[in-house]
């Protein structure tokens, strides 16, 4: 599980200037909690862990050394300076139905025989934060000799405790086949030139 070091902001003070300062702002917000807890990150930690959290990830959040298991809700982002504009997270509470995300990678593509396109690169669910899943890692190098696809429905999550939301009968990749170059016809007659 990742974590991400914060610290408590002063509501007050304006994101942008915080911006300014080196800072990205956020909340923790939760069911269970008195007040929404407005937040700040150094820029640089906000930007590495979310080269590696995604919206619906779960992390442990330190604030200010005060532990809290969290999800993220939300990555803002400004596309042209890569700033994040807000960073937001959701407290778990134990028994509490909670939607996330999970990425999916693959591993040993070179082992398909034939063109390996992804499909889908993360799936929706709803689990209580006991079941939330890690990532999931598909060896290619592990499946059957013959595979052509693999669907949403072959990973069997709901075993692992967890309601997917996204389609069952969505593909995760697809092997399709290499075309095939068209032999020249040797025999076929060479038109003059003009």
């Amino acid at each position: 599980m990742m974590t991400l070091a914060a610290e408590k902001r002063d509501p007050e003070v304006k994101a942008k200037k915080l911006r300014r300062e080196g800072y990205s702002t956020g909340v923790l917000y939760g069911r269970e909690m008195k007040e929404n807890v407005s937040l700040k990150y150094t820029e640089k930690d906000a930007l590495n862990f979310i080269k590696k959290a995604k919206e619906g990830a779960q992390t442990m959040l330190d604030i200010s050394g005060e532990k809290v298991d969290a999800l993220v809700k939300n990555i803002d982002y400004d596309p042209l300076s890569k700033k994040i504009l807000a960073l937001d997270f959701q407290a778990l509470v134990a028994g509490e139905v909670v939607a996330a995300t999970v990425p999916v990678t693959f591993v040993n593509e070179e082992v398909v025989q034939g063109v390996f396109e992804p499909e889908i690169t993360e799936i929706h669910y709803k689990a209580d934060p006991a079941h939330l899943l890690d990532p999931i890692e598909i060896d290619l190098a592990k499946l059957p000799q013959g595979t052509k696809t693999l669907y949403v429905k072959d990973l069997k999550l709901e075993e692992k405790g967890v309601t997917v939301t996204t389609t069952a009968d969505s593909q995760l990749f697809h092997i399709g086949e290499y075309a095939k170059a068209e032999e020249e016809d040797d025999d076929a007659e060479e038109t003059p030139a003009k």
